[in-house]
């Protein structure tokens, strides 16, 4: 679901920690009295650090140069992914700053189609309108890794980005370049 799918991008996010999704994270009376308010346990590491660093650079260059151009939010770091899936029928952006994960999805439930949307157009656009009424008044934080691929970030990386066999096997150096 856009929920779950949503939830697995905030490990990416949060530096790669488990994230579970909640509806309602505190009610509170007007005058700031504290109704209800959920606990977040410590969460699991899930994800290593360098792969989380590589996966938001490389999430970050889909808005700054692939198919999410649209989601640029201007002063914040972005990072997020386009999806177009079954000719059409559905179209999603997923993507976060510092501070918040938002997923869009479009389609019909009936799985008809549409007029040829994809996830970086009315997807990413909508991604950004909401994106730009929820960070009014905050200020712009870099993303974990700060937008940089981990062999410019993180001390113990081999001489260029991890590759696929790195990620599987999780030991990049075994796999010398």
């Amino acid at each position: 679901s856009l929920m779950e799918l949503t939830a697995a991008y905030a490990s990416f996010q949060n530096g790669g920690y488990k994230a579970t999704p909640h509806l309602i994270r505190r009610v509170t009376t007007p005058d700031g009295k504290v109704l209800y308010e959920n606990t977040y346990d410590t969460p699991p590491r899930v994800l290593d650090e360098k792969i989380v660093v590589d996966m938001n650079y490389m999430m970050g260059q889909v808005i700054a140069i692939g198919t999410g151009k649209k989601a640029a939010l201007p002063g914040w770091q972005v990072a997020g992914k386009t999806g177009t899936t079954q000719s059409y029928r559905d179209a999603f952006f997923l993507g976060f700053t510092s501070n918040l994960v938002t997923g869009v999805w479009f389609g019909n439930d009936d799985g008809k189609y549409m007029r040829k949307v994809t996830g970086g157009g009315l997807p990413a656009q909508t991604w950004k309108e909401f994106m730009l009424a929820a960070h009014q008044g905050l200020s712009p934080a870099p993303i974990f890794g700060n937008g940089l691929p981990s062999d410019q970030v993180l001390p113990g990386v081999g001489q260029g980005p991890l590759t696929v066999s790195d990620i599987i096997v999780g030991d990049p150096e075994a796999y010398p370049e």
